[in-house]
């Protein structure tokens, strides 16, 4: 029903709140919504599929161990999916590997002044200059 990053509104202890989506997971059979108000506060909800509703986990227990999962599998401890500022990352990108063991290194180096000027020349060429 709601994707991550899509927001709605629910009724908290008699106050409506703005929820954001931050994350799903399907335990137990069911699908969980993790929602986060502007506050940073998260809450869980199930979504009954049936009945096309989203419902707050009342039980506190239930919602701690279903929110604990998700941030074990998902949101913090989940698979390594990239560290952008991972230098061998980069370095990887520097190199080409041939069939053999060895790697050799290659950096291109060209003249963007010449590329500038031939741009520029087909342009004027283009409106007629």
């Amino acid at each position: 029903m709601y994707a991550v990053g899509e927001n709605f509104e629910y009724m908290i202890e008699d106050e409506e709140r703005d929820m954001s989506v931050v994350g799903d997971i399907m335990m137990f059979g069911d699908e969980y919504l993790i929602g986060e108000d502007l506050d940073g506060k998260r809450y869980v909800f199930i979504y009954r599929e049936d009945e096309e509703i989203v419902e707050l986990v009342d039980e506190e227990d239930e919602a701690s161990d279903i929110l604990d999962n998700w941030e074990d599998e998902y949101y913090a401890g989940g698979t390594n999916i990239g560290d952008w500022d991972d230098d061998s990352y980069y370095e990887r990108e520097d190199k080409i590997t041939t069939g053999s063991e060895e790697t050799e290194e290659y950096f291109e180096e060209e003249d963007y002044s010449e590329i500038e000027e031939d741009v520029d020349s087909f342009i004027s060429g283009l409106m007629g200059d």
